[in-house]
C-alpha cells in the first residue's frame, strides 16, 4: 500500500504533448474551417433525444400528478349501498332469487 498522497503536482509530459498537438491550430484558416464544419453538421439522434429528456420528464411528471389528482377526486365520491347491503338491511324473508341477485349483480 502506498503511503502518502497518490496525487502528483508535476505535469504529465505525454498528456501535455497530446493536448498541445490537438489544440495547436497550425494553419488558422484551416482550423476555423474544420471547427465551423463540425458546428454545421446535423446533430446525432442521441443528441436530439438528450435535448428532449428534461422536458419529457417534466411533462411525464405533470401528467402523472394530474392523473393521480383526478383519480383521487373521483374515487372519493360517496357510492350508494350495493344490492347486498340492501338485501341484508331489508326485514323481508330472503328467498333464493333475492340472494342470487345480491351475489351476482355486477351493475355497480
Amino acid at each position: 500500500m502506498k503511503q502518502g498522497e497518490s496525487f502528483e503536482a508535476r505535469p504529465d509530459p505525454v498528456l501535455g504533448a497530446r493536448l498541445r498537438a490537438g489544440l495547436d491550430p497550425g494553419d488558422g484558416a484551416r482550423f476555423v474551417q474544420s471547427l465551423l464544419a463540425r458546428l454545421a453538421a446535423p446533430p446525432r439522434p442521441v443528441e436530439v433525444l438528450a435535448q428532449w429528456a428534461r422536458p419529457g420528464f417534466a411533462a411525464a411528471l405533470l401528467l402523472a400528478s394530474a392523473l393521480g389528482y383526478w383519480m383521487t377526486r373521483h374515487s372519493l365520491e360517496p357510492a350508494g349501498a350495493g344490492p347486498a347491503a340492501e338485501v341484508a338491511a331489508a326485514d323481508l324473508t330472503l328467498d333464493r332469487d333475492a340472494l342470487m341477485v345480491a351475489a351476482f349483480d355486477d351493475t355497480q
